[in-house]
């Protein structure tokens, strides 16, 4: 069995290709997204444009977010195993 850092090396650990959440409070939000979207467009058809480039800027934020929150739940665990290693309560 390769390790964890083989996996990384050779491509076959993507943290940020996992599939999409299958919660229950996903699928609605995501929903909910969906039906406003459409509110939004039938009350002013003519920001379809401007809603379109609200939602890709929205996404970037997430994904910048989803980053940190990788990145930091990373350093994280590192600690941990650092305090754990030398023996620190």
């Amino acid at each position: 069995m390769k390790s964890i850092l083989e996996k990384l090396y050779y491509g076959e650990l993507s943290p940020c290709s996992q599939p999409t959440p299958i919660t229950e409070r996903y699928f609605n939000a995501k929903d909910e997204v969906e039906h406003l979207s459409e509110e939004i467009l039938a009350k002013y058809p003519d920001c379809k444009e401007l809603l379109e480039s609200y939602a890709d800027a929205i996404h970037i934020t997430a994904a910048c977010e989803g980053l940190q929150d990788f990145e930091e739940g990373f350093r994280l665990g590192a600690i941990f195993m650092i305090e754990i290693l030398n023996g620190k309560n």
